[in-house]
């Protein structure tokens, strides 16, 4: 039997070919791999989105329908009570002048004759202040507030006025703080997909897509470095106003607890949380005192001569007090047992460099300006 033989050649070209065979083999499998992974991210993005949709649809299904529709576009209310009425006083339906002087964009008062359970929005950012309706005077509360639908909201559950007040510094600082956080989410996605592209270009633009990340990312850094140095000026600036300003007051105070050491037959002073200028005394029980600005007087032509303060005295058995100004002007009185207010000029004297008057009833001092 005869051995049959291949030429050399004929066998290299054999083994050749069984090589190139494995290797179109291997880079199939790894592209059919590939492929798989890829459609399974794209599955799981497109179920988040769905996951989303779905939690967005059952909030607005359990949500109360809107109502006072005539109200200003930044002011949203929602409830399911009937006989609700909504009215914007502005700032003078409010009544409590800390509040006032904190500054207002908008005063809701909610009301009902039966009973309120309802979410009043804004779309403005600033501080919300309720005024419980159910006290005299109405007393001013910080409530819960939170985020619906990019509202800022707040839950009543009795009859209220809602202030919606003017941002204080901290509030611009902490929104221009979540924008710079958005913007830097945007930016990371952006890179994102600026990574993904790259992949697929050729490696010249590679090159290019990473230095124009690079000079952003240096830019963005300068930026923030020189916001954050304003910011820092700014609180010192601010810590240095408050230091100055409590130097002051403490120095006012000092000045008149000397006086009221020497005035050893005067009545105990109350009412000390007054503004410096302003002093009362009595040995009555029960006075409350209370500085209600201009819209509190009620008569125009006090009011048309020019106010520095109108402090109400009252008491729910007696009045007898003794008020006092450290600043010069004409005092005037007016009656709370009219109505309405009489407008009286009483005997003033001086007392330790003092203007005061005595009062024998319930009513409202004003300090007015000089003319």
């Amino acid at each position: 039997m005869k051995r049959l033989k291949f030429p050399l050649s004929a066998i290299c070209c054999l083994m050749l070919f069984a090589l190139l065979f494995l290797s179109l083999g291997a880079v199939s499998a790894q592209s059919m791999e590939d492929t798989d992974d890829m459609g399974e991210d794209d599955m799981m993005m497109d179920d988040m989105a769905m996951d989303d949709m779905a939690m967005d649809d059952m909030t607005m299904m359990m949500a109360p329908p809107r109502i006072c529709t005539d109200l200003a576009a930044h002011i949203a209310v929602y409830s399911n009570s009937d006989g609700i009425t909504c009215t914007d006083v502005g700032t003078a339906g409010i009544g409590v002048m800390s509040v006032v002087d904190a500054g207002v964009i908008s005063a809701i008062d909610i009301w009902s004759p039966v009973s309120v359970d309802a979410e009043v929005c804004f779309s403005i950012a600033g501080p919300i202040t309720v005024l419980d309706s159910s006290t005299a005077p109405r007393m001013a509360m910080s409530p819960d507030v939170y985020m619906s639908n990019n509202l800022n909201c707040v839950h009543l559950s009795a009859a209220a006025t809602v202030v919606l007040g003017t941002p204080s510094p901290d509030d611009m600082m902490m929104d221009d703080d979540m924008a710079m956080d958005d913007d830097k989410m945007m930016d990371d996605d952006k890179m994102m997909d600026d990574d993904k592209a790259m992949d697929d270009d050729k490696m010249m633009d590679d090159d290019m897509a990473m230095d124009d990340d690079k000079m952003m990312d240096d830019d963005m850094a300068m930026d923030d470095d020189k916001m954050m140095d304003d910011d820092k000026a700014m609180d010192d600036d601010k810590m240095m106003d408050d230091d100055k300003a409590m130097d002051d007051d403490k120095m006012m105070d000092d000045d008149m607890a000397k006086d009221d050491d020497m005035m050893m037959k005067r009545a105990p002073r109350i009412c000390t949380d007054l503004a410096a200028h302003i002093a009362v005394y009595s040995d009555s029980d029960g006075i409350t005192c209370r500085d209600v600005g201009t819209a509190g007087i009620g008569v125009m032509s006090v009011v048309d001569a020019g106010v520095i303060s109108a402090i109400d005295i009252w008491s729910p058995v007696s009045v007898d007090a003794e008020v006092c100004f450290s600043i010069a002007g004409p005092i005037t009185v007016l009656d709370a047992s009219t109505a309405p207010r009489t407008a009286m000029t009483p005997d003033v004297y001086m007392s330790n460099n003092l203007n005061c008057v005595h009062l024998t009833g319930a009513g409202t001092v004003v300090l007015g300006e000089s003319s």
